[in-house]
Formats: C-alpha cells, structure tokens, sequence
C-alpha cells in the first residue's frame, strides 16, 4: 500500500502508544486477578524460573539435553494445568486478557504472522483519507438495522413487482456479497432516485467487510476525480498522488458514492475507466453508487465505461418513493 512516509511513520508513533495503553489495561486486568488468586502468580513465576533453570542445566550438562527438556515439559505441564484449572473456577481463560487490546489478532503491534495486520492497513487508510465517507460511517447502519417496511408492498413496476420485493432480493444480494467477500469476487453497481437506501447498503456493506478485516476506501465521486484531476494539474506532489492512486487500485474493496454528481470531462470518463479496468484485472471488488440510469451513463461518460460496467458489475436497481419522509413519520 503505496501511504507516504510521513503519514506511514506517524500511524507506526500511533500505534506505539495505543499498544503501551492496552498493555497498561491488561497488566492492571491481571493484576486484579492475580491479587485475588496469589497461587496464579506463583505458578507463572515458576513457569518462568523452570525454563531458566533448565537452559543452565542444558549448557552445564549438554548430553543431557533431551532428559532436561523432557522434565521441563512435564513440569510445565503440570503448571499449566493447574492453572487453567484456577481460570476454570473463575470462569475465564488466559484469553480474557486479551480484551484489553483493541485488535487481539496482532495485540496492537500492528504486525500479524509477519505482515501488517488488517487493522493497521485500514488505520493507514483512514489516517491518509480523513475525510473519507468511512469516517463518517453511522452506527446506526447496517445490515441489522436495515428495515424494509419503509418500501411499499402495493405499488407494482410494470414487472410486477413491488418495491418492498424488489428491496428484499437487493438486501440478499448485498448482504450475501459482504458475507461472501474475499472468497467470491464480485462488483456491484447500485442506481436510483435519491432517498432510496443506496448509502445505507454501501454502508452495511462497508462495515460488514470491514469487520470480516478487509480494507476498504469509500469515497465520494467528486473528491476522488477532483483529487486524481488535481495531479493532472500539478497541485499534488507526485509521491501523494501515486501513492493515492495506488491505494484505490489495490484496496480490498473501493466503494466510489454518487457516481455522476462530479463535473463530468472526458479525464473524468477515462479515469473512471482505467479504475475499473485495473481493479478488474487484480479481481479487487469495486460497488459504485449513483443516481443516473444506464442510459445517463452512457450519455455522461461513454460507451466503453457502460460497456465495462455491464460485463463486470450486477446492475441493482432500487424503487419506489424517498423513505426519508416515511422515517420520520414512522421513528
């Protein structure tokens, strides 16, 4: 992930200090179980004391190796053993120590099993985009709050459907993309009026894959074609641009709002082209929101983006009426 230095070496003072916090949370977690149960730091100072001891019978007595390590097993098992009888009757295990961390994959490090943690990756993320509509994101939305009362069952497209039916297959497919992320790829492109719950699912679906410890940008069209055109023009140093660029081609998934409402050029066209067509070749997933039709489309960019657009991405179509006023009636 192409992040500036400077940005970079911040995130990493960052986590330096959320990881000296956390740690100072889990010694103050054990220190009150410890002093309730005393016999639980007796058997880790033991636990200590035996593998020191062992390593200076290994150097003083190196044929001897084997047995040493043999008994250093078994009493470490012993220990052990003991001890996780102790958390049995308190109801927890060594793990309830862990909670203390914000991320217990990486215990805040911000490494995992030799790589950057997923956590951190996103933190990047955030930490070079903070206007990024992630920032932004509701707690109150999300696949779980979804409600589909707000979409009529009565009015019927001229297929025959209602919005209420149309919405309830939409909601299966997007919470089914979120769930699947990672093992299927897969691009979707969400269109309708404005006020008919297209934020609201780019937002579940964001926070689901982001949950599942993905990377994601989500990002208004307009900053993100205001922001590739500012290069253009040499109002941004090439080491921010390429490394912005980098970003949304290789994120695990690039949610890009509002296609359409940005000012329409023909670098605009070309660019959201080479996106597409770059995340497509890296099987990055990609799900565009916009109000415009296939036919708008068309017309605003060219043929070869709704021709892009039409091979790669399933085409969700919301209907009905704006559910804004319905809320505030029905909340």
């Amino acid at each position: 992930m192409g992040i500036k230095s400077d940005i970079y070496r911040s995130a990493l003072r960052d986590y330096d200090a959320i990881k000296s916090a956390s740690e100072a949370v889990r010694r103050e977690m054990k220190n009150k179980v410890y002093s309730a149960n005393p016999r639980l730091e007796e058997i880790d100072r033991e636990m200590n004391g035996a593998g020191v001891a062992a390593a200076k019978k290994i150097i003083k007595n190196p044929k001897d190796k084997d047995k040493i390590k043999f008994e250093l097993n078994e009493k470490l098992y012993e220990l052990q053993t003991e001890k996780d009888m102790i958390y049995s009757e308190l109801g927890i295990t060594e793990e309830y120590f862990d909670s203390a961390y914000k991320c217990p994959k990486c215990k805040d490090t911000g490494m995992a099993e030799g790589e950057e943690c997923q956590c951190f990756r996103q933190y990047l993320i955030q930490k070079a985009y903070g206007r990024s509509l992630l920032n932004e994101l509701s707690a109150d939305e999300s696949f779980d709050t979804f409600n589909l009362d707000y979409y009529s069952k009565t009015e019927k497209d001229r297929h025959g459907i209602s919005p209420y039916e149309n919405m309830r297959l939409i909601y299966s497919i997007c919470f089914r993309f979120a769930e699947k992320f990672g093992s299927e790829y897969k691009n979707l492109l969400i269109m309708g009026k404005t006020g008919l719950g297209k934020t609201f699912l780019c937002n579940s679906i964001s926070r689901r894959v982001l949950d599942r410890g993905y990377t994601v940008i989500y990002i208004s069209a307009g900053r993100l074609f205001k922001t590739l055109q500012d290069e253009q023009f040499n109002r941004m140093e090439e080491e921010e641009y390429s490394s912005f660029y980098d970003d949304i081609l290789n994120v695990d998934l690039l949610v890009i709002d509002d296609l359409g409402t940005e000012f329409a050029t023909s670098l605009v066209s070309s660019q959201i082209f080479n996106i597409i067509n770059e995340r497509m070749v890296n099987s990055r997933s990609t799900i565009i929101s916009t109000n415009l039709t296939p036919d708008r489309i068309k017309e605003q960019y060219s043929d070869r983006v709704l021709s892009r657009l039409t091979d790669e991405f399933e085409f969700l179509t919301l209907t009905g009426d704006d559910i804004r006023i319905k809320k505030r009636f029905m909340s």
